[in-house]
This record gives structure tokens, C-alpha cells and sequence, in this order.
């Protein structure tokens, strides 16, 4: 029971940051904090992987990010920036706020 504790607590965790942050965003966090890297993800990539649909990890990352849709200061925990090679495709990391995040967030996992 204690694992399931310990996802309750994640999900604490991220809501603080939005206490409207919805289960598809905090799974594009992690997914980034997984497979990103230093070169990042693509969008298209994290969409393919999960299921969930092009647009919703766009948004979703949006809300992650540095800077919202609406030009707002975001959450800080994403950067999205362009594929240098292809310039249309959208990549995602962690920013270093999102890997401290993701750090202590992925120690409550495997505890």
C-alpha cells in the first residue's frame, strides 16, 4: 500500500505547481524526465509512445513550460525549443528546475 502512497504524493506534489494540473501533463513530465535527455524529445515522439494525442502533449507541455500559450510566466519545469535538423518538429527536456523536480519526485518510486 505504501506505493500507492507514495503516487498520491507525487500527484500532491505536482499540484502544487498548478492545483488544476491534470493527469496527461504530469505523465508528459515524467515521460521527458525518462526518455528526453539533454537533446530532448520530440513532441510527435512522446505522442506516438503514450497514445495520447499530438495536440494534448503540446498543450500539455505548454502548461509545463517556461512560458505558457498565454505569454505568461509557466511552471518552469519544460523547455520546448525547435528540431535543429528539422525546424517545424518540437523538442522537449527538463529545464534544471525540471530535473531537481524529477529527481525528488523519482526517489518517492523506487522507495
Amino acid at each position: 500500500m505504501k506505493k500507492g502512497k507514495n503516487l498520491l504524493k507525487i500527484i500532491e506534489e505536482m499540484r502544487k505547481f498548478d492545483s488544476q494540473l491534470e493527469a496527461q501533463a504530469i505523465a508528459v513530465f515524467f515521460y521527458v524526465g525518462v526518455y528526453g535527455g539533454k537533446e530532448g524529445i520530440k513532441m510527435q515522439t512522446i505522442a506516438d509512445e503514450t497514445g495520447i494525442a499530438q495536440s494534448s502533449i503540446s498543450r500539455n507541455a505548454n502548461k509545463l513550460s517556461e512560458i505558457n500559450r498565454q505569454k505568461r510566466t509557466g511552471i518552469g519545469l519544460l523547455q520546448i525549443f525547435p528540431d535543429p535538423i528539422e525546424r517545424r518538429r518540437r523538442l522537449v527536456r527538463l529545464t534544471a528546475k525540471g530535473r531537481r523536480v524529477f529527481q525528488t519526485l523519482s526517489e518517492l518510486v523506487f522507495e
